[in-house]
């Protein structure tokens, strides 16, 4: 082979699994150059049959000298033929020496199996110490993720054969992508194929062809379980596989290309350790977060031998997270095969995973994973969010390589400087050490009586705060209502930085309809941390809305989307009142689904000819029942949020009809919405008319001094937000 493309064809080619992949890429790689293709075939038929190319001189050093083809030998029939108890059903696969086929075992166990035998013709030294290493190196193992080895012999016609377990699946990747799994999915995956390497390296075999086609994934109780296959290149490590000595061809290089490591571009089998099969690993990772291997597949079938063995043993791979922007449309491709928006998947690879894969794919093997363990006890971490050990160079590291340039000068200084400084810092060390200890020690002290102190401090605080209101209540209930104003600010003062007294005088502000001071408490209270789920915070959407605090407004809505978003399990008439009542937030559900939602639960309500009392009682759940018209008009609420405004315009006029929901007027603006949206302006405006009059009447008192709203405090808030609302849509 004296041209490179020539070389790198050839090798390309025998890689190929089939006949039929392997014409195909002669097609593509050869084109209309016939004299190309001529000499490639020749080379191919040569290859396959080794045992005359092992009596040949090497000729020069330069490659394999060519040779005339061995006669042909008749073709064997292998479907239906009977191996021991085995008989062959159909072929799945085949190597470059090997033929793999699905056979039915007969006794003991009926079963099927994957039976491997050499190809008829190929039974070279070499061919079959190929084969005998990898029945060797395979029945070494066991391993839920290696494919286990059932039995072993040679057929009649003594071609070695072995049977080993069935695995019906896919290549990783390929299985990973139509299966869309994510990032974490496909991580755990390699985490096992990592621990089958492993397994491999301690029984002291490396694979040396690590690829998606020789790690499948097949299904397992619906759970996707890889498995390691093809030990047909593996090289045993300090033993012999097989009283058979391997015989690797001069001038050729054992493994995958695209999967290989620098130190088997070099060609040199005996400079290969497990650390070539880490190097593969950190292949099949990127190949897997990407979606395409480190080099680009067309550069190196385009190159010569030499060019191919330079790239891989010199050129530094981008990055994953930056090969991902070099993808252009396929981004977008790659994304939703991993069911992740591409900016989440870039973002996602920065950091963690760029350092894990490209600590595999290091050029020098001493800064590689010391083992695939290792390797996959790294990712273990970071799928349970643990610190790496994978981390970009440090300046220690950065230091040696400055330290091995200036050797002599550094180990001359050093020498000087230890000796002058080494006396002083024993000295200065013990020293430091007695004086931290001593520190430590009153400080722990300190900390425990202040922290001691400031626990009885706050349970004091608490029980007067608790004191004053309950003092402030009695007071509002007795009409005093200055009285009540100073416990409840007295309160404060005990602990103001505890939101349960905000919360506690809000209310009390709600009462006297002070709108601006109870919404500035209820604000103090969530910047507190306050929980926005109990009673005492219904309607403070609206609060907010009407007051203009627009940032706590913001959060109660983002709260109430967070609770639409949990499974509904009964129905909560109060938190669909509340996202009506919120104005024009967008809700991560849609009003149409909203209000359907609520047709839902009324109707379930009528079927069981449901008439609450007019007290609401409470149910097993502990949640009040909604009253029938409050329900109807929560209902038309959302039917006018969605749109529906003939729908809305029933259900508020049969909720208003009732006649036992004592908040007059509060369906009138919502029914001056959806007359308006209709065109029906006079009926708009007569609504719109009612409602003004409702704001304007005088509020309803009792015990003849202080005012008391009809109804809870947030329904007059909603009237006042939803008539603003109204008026700019109808009189703008």
């Amino acid at each position: 082979m004296t041209n490179a493309t020539e070389r790198a064809i050839f090798l390309q080619a025998i890689d190929e699994e089939s006949l039929d992949d392997r014409v195909a890429y002669l097609n593509s790689a050869c084109g209309d150059d016939v004299a190309l293709r001529a000499s490639v075939e020749a080379l191919l038929d040569a290859h396959d049959r080794p045992a005359n190319l092992l009596d040949r001189p090497i000729g020069g050093g330069q490659g394999i000298v060519s040779t005339q083809p061995a006669p042909a030998l008749p073709p064997i029939q292998h479907i239906g033929m009977r191996i021991g108890p085995y008989r062959l059903m159909e072929q799945v696969g085949e190597g470059g020496f090997g033929l793999v086929f699905v056979a039915q075992q007969e006794h003991p166990v009926k079963r099927k199996v994957a039976l491997k035998i050499v190809k008829p013709g190929a039974g070279s030294k070499e061919v079959i110490a190929r084969f005998e290493a990898e029945r060797q190196a395979v029945a070494m193992m066991n391993h839920p993720n290696i494919a286990q080895v059932f039995d072993a012999g040679v057929t009649d016609d003594h071609r070695p054969y072995f049977v080993m377990e069935l695995v019906r699946g896919f290549p990783i990747t390929e299985f990973c992508d139509n299966h869309q799994l994510d990032v974490r999915d496909r991580l755990n995956l390699l985490a096992d194929v990592c621990a089958a390497v492993h397994h491999a390296h301690q029984k002291g075999v490396i694979h040396r062809d690590i690829k998606p086609s020789n790690v499948m994934v097949t299904l397992h109780d619906a759970k996707p379980v890889a498995k390691v296959i093809d030990f047909g290149v593996a090289k045993a490590i300090g033993q012999t596989l097989t009283d058979k000595t391997i015989y690797t061809r001069f001038f050729s290089m054992i493994g995958t290309p695209l999967y290989m490591s620098p130190e088997q571009a070099e060609m040199s089998g005996l400079d290969v350790d497990t650390r070539s099969d880490i190097f593969s690993l950190g292949v099949l990772m990127y190949e897997l977060l990407v979606g395409a291997t480190p080099f680009d597949r067309e550069r190196l079938d385009s190159v010569g031998l030499d060019e191919l063995r330079q790239i891989i043993r010199e050129e530094q791979p981008p990055r994953p997270s930056r090969r991902l922007t070099t993808l252009g449309d396929e981004m977008t491709t790659v994304s939703a095969a991993r069911r992740i928006e591409p900016a989440r998947l870039s973002s996602m690879l920065k950091g963690d995973l760029d350092w894990i894969v490209m600590k595999a794919l290091e050029k020098d093997r001493v800064r590689r994973y010391e083992s695939a363990a290792a390797m996959g006890d790294d990712i273990k971490r970071y799928l349970s969010q643990q610190p790496i050990v994978a981390r970009p160079p440090t300046w220690a590291y950065q230091f040696s390589k400055f330290a091995r340039r200036h050797r002599t000068v550094i180990a001359t200084f050093s020498l000087i400087a230890v000796t002058l400084l080494s006396a002083t810092a024993v000295s200065l060390w013990q020293m430091n050490v007695a004086i931290l200890e001593r520190d430590q020690k009153e400080q722990a002290l300190s900390e425990a009586t202040d922290a001691k102190l400031k626990i009885e401090q706050f349970a004091a605080n608490i029980t007067r705060a608790n004191s004053l209101v309950a003092s402030a209540q009695t007071h509002v209930n007795a009409g005093r209502i200055d009285s009540a104003r100073q416990d409840y600010d007295m309160a404060l003062t005990q602990l103001p930085s505890y939101y349960q007294p905000w919360v506690a005088r809000a209310q009390f502000f709600t009462g006297l309809q002070s709108w601006d001071e109870a919404a500035d408490d209820y604000a103090e209270a969530l910047s507190l941390g306050a929980p926005t789920e109990t009673p005492s915070w219904w309607g403070t959407a609206s609060l907010f809305l009407l007051t203009n605090h627009v940032p706590e407004y913001l959060a109660i809505c983002g709260d109430l989307d967070r609770r639409l978003a949990l499974p509904l399990d009964e129905p909560n008439w109060e938190l669909l009142r509340e996202c009506a009542a919120s104005g024009e937030y967008e809700f991560l559900i849609s009003w149409k689904e909203l209000a359907e939602l609520a047709e839902t639960w009324l109707a379930e309500q009528d079927s069981r000819s449901f008439r609450p009392p007019p007290m609401p009682h409470r149910d097993h759940s502990n949640r009040p029942n909604m009253p029938w018209e409050v329900c109807h008009f929560i209902t038309g609420f959302c039917h006018v949020r969605a749109g529906n405004d003939q729908r809305a315009i029933d259900r508020l006029i049969q909720a208003s009809e009732h006649g036992r929901w004592p908040s007059d007027g509060l369906v009138d603006p919502l029914l001056a919405i959806a007359y308006h949206r209709l065109g029906n302006q006079s009926e708009a405006e007569s609504a719109l008319e009612r409602s003004q009059s409702t704001i304007e009447k005088p509020p309803v008192t009792d015990r003849g001094n202080e005012p008391r709203p009809p109804g809870p405090w947030f329904d007059a808030v909603e009237l006042r937000v939803l008539h603003a609302e109204a008026t700019r849509l109808i009189s703008p």
